[in-house]
C-alpha cells in the first residue's frame, strides 16, 4: 500500500517539550488520547488493547493481527516503523476530535542524552491529569522500580554507537516473530531499555510490562521508546559512510497488516515505508554525533545485496555457567589452535585485520524475567570493576532478556552444535587488540566477566536516598549454555 505524501508532521522530543512543565499541551493529548482508546471496546482494532496486542499478548483465543511483531530478524525496524505509524494516525484523529493539537505526532525519548533526558519523562511519572483525574501514562506497579522517582538509565546501556559502527542488514531465512539472535541496534539501546524501564517480569502482564513482548505495547512509553529506536535508523542512514537498507527483493516485498484510525484494515510492503518523508513525518532533532569510542572505530565495508553473514570458525568454548546478583566469571581456555586463529586480528594500529574475532553467549534462558541486563567484559581485573564500562578496554557489552521466553528463548538452537536458547554475539577484534597491545591479552586463556546493571538511582538534587529504590538480580537470574570465541 502506498502513502500519500503530505505536509510532514513533526516527531518532537519529549524532553524539550517537557522540560520546564510536566504537562505540555502535546503530552497532556496523547494522555487523553491513551485514555480514550483504553475506554473502547477490546474488539475495536482501534482500542489500546486491540493496537497493544497486534504486538503481543497473553489472551486467547488470538486474533490473526496479534502476536505478530517481529524481532531478531531484519523485518525488525520496518515492521516496528508501519506499528507505530499507523498508532499514531488512530491518536492524532481521537486528539483532533477532542480539540487537541491539529499538528499532533508521536514524540520520541532521546534516552541517549544527558540528565535529565535518562530519566522517565515527566508526564509518565504523574499520578494525575491537571484536572485531577487519573494519569494513564502514570504505571507505577507495571515498570522497573523507582523509575517514577527519577531513577536513572546508565549511559552504558543508552549509547548506540556500538550499533552506529555497522552499514548492513544480515538477512535470517525467513520472516518470525522471534528468531536466536538479534542485530545491534535492536540489542541495544532497544533491548536494553525494554528491560531496565520494565524492570522483573514473571508473565502474564502481572508486572514489568517493558520487559515482556506480550505486554510491552500495553505501556504508553512503549510508543515514545519505538519511535526513538525509528528516529536511530533515520540517523544511521544519514550517517552515510556505505549504510544503506538492503535492495534484497525478499526485505522489499515483504508486507504486513494493520489497521487505520477509521477501523479499516490496511496493508503495506517493507518498500512503502523506507521514506519517512513519503510517510508525512520528520524528526525535530539534526543527525546525532557518536562519540569515537574503542568499539566505534571500525574499517568501512563495500556493501553487498544481499549481505550474508561470513562463516564463523569456532576456536574456543567455555563449560555452562548461571548468573545471579553478583559478578561471574567464566573461564574460556583457549587451545593452541585457537592462537593462531586470532593472531589475523591483531594488527598493528591503522591497520585492518585479516580476520575478526567474535564472542558468543550461547544458550541464554531465564525463568522470570530478572529485571536486569548484564554487562559483559573480557579479561577484567578486579582494579577495574566499577569503570565506566565505555571508557573500559575490557567491555565488550550486554546480554539482554527481552523476549528470552518468546519462541528464540526456549526450543530455538542458533545452529549445528549451539544449544537451545537466546544468542548474543559481539565482535571484539577492537577489544582483543587493545588488550594485546596493553599486554592484558592471554594466549592461554580468556576469562568473560557478566556483571548485573539496573536502573541508577536519582540524583541527589531531585529525591532523596529513601526513594532511590533500585532492582539487584536475583540469585538465580539467567542461564547460559556456553560460551565461545569464533573468528572469520
Amino acid at each position: 500500500m502506498a502513502v500519500p505524501s503530505q505536509t510532514p508532521y513533526t516527531r518532537r522530543d519529549v524532553w524539550a517539550l517537557e522540560h520546564t512543565q510536566t504537562w505540555d499541551p502535546y503530552s497532556l493529548a496523547y494522555a487523553q488520547a491513551v485514555r480514550e482508546m483504553q475506554g473502547r471496546q477490546p474488539s475495536d482494532p482501534t482500542s489500546w488493547s486491540y493496537q497493544a496486542a497486534m504486538h503481543g499478548t497473553y489472551s486467547q483465543p488470538s486474533e490473526p493481527d496479534w502476536n505478530n511483531c517481529q524481532h531478531a530478524s531484519w523485518f525488525f525496524l520496518p515492521w516496528h516503523r508501519m506499528f507505530i505509524y499507523w498508532f499514531e494516525r488512530i491518536v492524532r484523529s481521537i486528539v483532533v476530535a477532542q480539540g487537541g493539537p491539529k499538528d499532533w505526532a508521536l514524540f520520541y525519548w532521546n534516552y541517549s542524552s544527558p540528565y535529565p533526558w535518562n530519566t522517565l519523562p515527566p508526564a509518565f511519572r504523574a499520578p494525575t491529569l491537571p484536572d485531577g483525574s487519573a494519569n494513564p501514562l502514570y504505571l507505577p506497579d507495571r515498570r522497573a522500580a523507582g523509575i517514577e522517582n527519577g531513577n536513572r538509565l546508565p549511559s552504558s546501556a543508552t549509547s548506540f554507537a556500538y550499533a552506529f559502527t555497522f552499514i548492513n542488514f544480515v538477512p535470517p531465512p525467513a520472516p518470525g516473530q522471534f528468531e536466536n539472535a538479534t542485530g545491534a541496534l535492536e540489542n541495544q539501546p532497544h533491548n536494553i531499555i525494554h528491560d531496565l524501564v520494565g524492570g522483573p517480569a514473571s508473565g502474564e502482564c502481572d508486572q514489568g510490562w517493558m520487559s515482556d513482548p506480550n505486554c510491552a505495547a500495553q505501556d504508553p512509553i512503549f510508543w515514545l521508546h519505538h519511535s526513538n529506536i525509528d528516529r536511530l535508523w533515520v540517523n544511521w542512514l544519514i550517517r552515510g559512510g556505505g549504510r544503506a537498507n538492503p535492495n534484497d527483493q525478499r526485505w522489499l516485498t515483504q508486507q504486513y497488516s494493520f489497521f487505520d484510525e477509521k477501523g479499516g484494515s490496511v496493508t503495506m510492503k517493507v518498500s512503502d515505508v523506507l521514506s519517512t518523508s513519503k510517510l508525512g513525518y520528520r524528526y525535530q532533532d539534526a543527525p546525532p554525533r557518536v562519540a569515537r569510542t574503542r568499539a566505534a572505530i571500525v574499517a568501512p565495508v563495500k556493501p553487498q545485496d544481499p549481505v550474508e553473514q561470513p562463516p564463523h570458525t569456532e576456536v574456543a568454548a567455555s563449560d555452562s555457567v548461571q548468573l545471579g546478583s553478583a559478578p561471574t566469571t567464566v573461564s574460556v581456555p583457549l587451545p593452541p589452535e585457537a592462537k593462531d586463529a586470532v593472531a589475523g586480528a591483531i594488527v598493528p594500529p591503522g591497520e585492518k585485520p585479516a580476520s575478526s574475532v567474535y564472542l558468543n553467549v550461547e544458550g541464554i534462558k531465564i525463568d522470570d524475567h530478572p529485571g536486569v541486563v548484564y554487562e559483559v567484559y573480557v579479561d577484567l581485573p578486579d582494579a577495574h570493576e566499577g569503570t565506566e564500562p565505555l571508557v573500559s578496554p575490557h567491555f565488550a557489552g550486554h546480554i539482554t532478556f527481552f523476549g528470552a521466553k518468546h519462541g528464540h528463548g526456549h526450543g530455538h538452537g542458533g545452529g549445528e552444535g549451539e544449544p537451545e536458547g537466546l544468542k548474543h554475539s559481539f565482535d571484539i577484534t577492537g577489544l582483543v587488540n587493545d588488550l594485546q597491545q596493553q599486554g592484558l591479552w592471554s594466549d592461554d586463556e580468556l576469562s568473560v566477566t557478566f556483571v548485573p546493571r539496573s536502573l541508577l538511582p536519582p540524583r541527589e538534587e531531585e529525591v532523596g536516598a529513601a526513594e532511590a529504590e533500585v532492582h539487584t538480580a536475583p540469585d538465580s537470574a539467567a542461564y547460559i549454555g556456553r560460551v565461545t570465541l569464533t573468528t572469520t
